[in-house]
C-alpha cells in the first residue's frame, strides 16, 4: 500500500460496506464506531477523559472517589471473611487511575485488605494496558490483567465497573403508525443516514406514542451473566448513568437518551464522524437487576451517587473518629462536586448485587438509599432470529 495515500476513514469504510451489503442495525454501527480495532473511538486510543479530553467522569474529580470506593470494598472484605485471596475485578478501567486510587487508599487506610488483595483489570486494548501498567507500577504483583471475562477464574471479592455499561451497543426502535420499526444505518448520496425497517421483534411499551424512540441493550444481559459467572462469593458494583425501567421508558421520554460527546460538547448526531467521539445511552438498571436475580444474585441496593457516597463518607468518618479532619480542603471540594444534585450527585447511579455473604445490614453506600428496582417483564422479545 502506498504510504503517501491518506488512510481510509471509518465513515468511508462503513459507507462502502453498506453500499455493498445493505443497511446495518444501529448496534452494529455503534460497535464499529466505538470498538473497531483500528478506527474505533475507544479501541484506537482516541478517547480522552478529563479536562483536556471529551468528557469528565467521577474519577476526573480526584482521588477521593477511589478512597470512598475503597472503604466500601473493605466492608465487602469483612463480610466475606476471606482467609486467602480477595480479588477486585475492574472492567473499563481506562488508564488505570481509578485502580491506583483504590489501591493507594487500601494500602494507607485498610492495610489488612491490601495485604490480601489481588487487583485484576479486564482490558482488551494494548494501548490502555500499557497506560495502566505505567500508572500502577507502584503496586507491583498486586495487579494482574486479563483480556476478557471468559478467561477469569471465579473469585471471592468485588467486581466493579465505572461508566462501562453505557458504552455497550444499543438497538433502536421507533414507533410509527402504531407499529414498531427498527432503526438501521443506510447510505444516501454518499452520506450515512437512518432508515426504519419492519422487525420481527416485539416491543412491549404500550403507552408509547407514535414517534417514540426506544433503546435496548441486549448485550448488557450477556455481559452481566459473564460477570456473575466470575463472582463465586462477593459483590458486583455497577456505577453508571441510567434509570429504573419505569423512568427510562416513561411516556414523556420520547427521544430516548442517545448522546455523543467530544471536546466536552454534547451532540445528537451519532452518524457524523464515526470513530471520533463517544456514543452513549443510559442504562436500564431494572434489566440488570432481573438478570442478576436469574443468576442467583440478590440486589443489595440501588442509589444515586449523592446518597451512595454520602453513606460511605458517614461510615468512614465514624471509623476514623480519632483523626482530625478526615478530608482535606481539596477533598471537601471534590466531595461536593461528586455529590451535589446539580453536578454529579444525581447523574450517576450505583447498583450492587451479591452472592454468598450476609446482607442483614446494608452496605454503607445504601444506608440512605431510597431507590428501588421493581421486577418487570421484558420489553423486547424475539419472534424470530434477526441477524445484524
Amino acid at each position: 500500500m502506498d504510504e503517501t495515500m491518506p488512510a481510509i476513514s471509518l465513515n468511508e469504510r462503513l459507507v462502502a460496506e453498506i453500499l455493498s451489503s445493505g443497511p446495518i442495525r444501529f448496534d452494529a454501527f455503534m460497535e464499529a464506531a466505538l470498538f473497531d480495532a483500528d478506527l474505533g473511538y475507544y479501541a484506537s486510543g482516541k478517547a480522552k477523559i478529563g479536562r483536556e479530553g471529551d468528557f469528565f467522569t467521577s474519577v476526573s474529580v480526584g482521588a477521593l472517589y477511589g478512597r470512598l470506593l475503597a472503604f466500601q470494598i473493605q466492608e465487602v472484605f469483612q463480610r466475606l471473611a476471606c482467609t486467602s485471596d480477595f480479588t477486585i475485578i475492574e472492567q473499563g478501567g481506562n488508564d488505570g487511575r481509578l485502580a491506583c486510587d483504590i489501591l493507594d487508599a487500601l494500602r494507607s487506610d485498610h492495610p489488612a485488605v491490601y495485604q490480601q488483595v489481588r487487583y485484576l483489570l479486564i482490558e482488551p486494548f494494548d494501548h490502555l494496558k500499557s497506560a495502566q501498567r505505567h500508572q500502577l507500577a507502584g503496586h507491583g504483583s498486586t495487579v494482574r490483567w486479563a483480556s476478557d471475562l471468559a478467561s477469569c477464574e471465579a473469585i471471592d471479592g468485588v467486581y466493579f465497573s465505572n461508566e462501562y455499561v453505557d458504552a455497550l451497543p444499543i438497538r433502536l426502535f421507533v414507533k410509527s403508525e402504531g407499529v414498531w420499526l427498527e432503526r438501521h444505518v443506510a447510505c444516501e448520496s454518499g452520506e450515512l443516514v437512518f432508515v426504519d425497517v419492519p422487525t420481527d421483534e416485539v416491543v412491549d411499551l404500550p403507552d408509547a406514542p407514535d414517534g417514540y424512540l426506544a433503546e435496548f441493550r441486549p448485550m448488557a444481559d450477556e455481559w452481566l451473566r459473564d460477570v456473575c459467572r466470575c463472582v463465586r462469593r462477593g459483590a458486583v458494583i455497577v456505577a453508571d448513568y441510567g434509570f429504573p425501567r419505569e423512568l427510562l421508558y416513561a411516556p414523556w421520554r420520547t427521544g430516548g437518551t442517545l448522546s455523543c460527546y467530544a471536546n466536552h460538547r454534547r451532540d445528537d448526531a451519532p452518524l457524523e464522524s464515526p470513530g471520533s467521539k463517544d456514543i452513549t445511552a443510559h442504562v436500564d438498571f431494572t434489566a440488570l437487576a432481573m438478570v442478576a436475580r436469574a443468576q442467583g444474585f440478590q440486589t443489595l441496593g440501588f442509589a444515586d451517587q449523592c446518597h451512595f457516597l454520602t453513606g460511605i463518607f458517614q461510615s468512614m468518618s465514624k471509623s476514623a473518629s480519632e483523626r482530625d479532619g478526615i478530608l482535606s480542603a481539596r477533598e471537601r471540594q471534590a466531595f461536593l462536586t461528586l455529590t451535589h444534585p446539580e453536578m454529579m450527585g444525581t447523574q450517576f447511579k450505583f447498583l450492587t448485587i451479591s452472592r454468598g455473604f450476609s446482607v442483614e445490614t446494608p452496605l454503607s453506600g445504601y444506608r440512605y438509599s431510597t431507590g428501588t428496582l421493581t421486577p418487570q417483564p421484558p420489553v423486547l422479545s424475539a419472534l424470530g432470529a434477526v441477524d445484524r
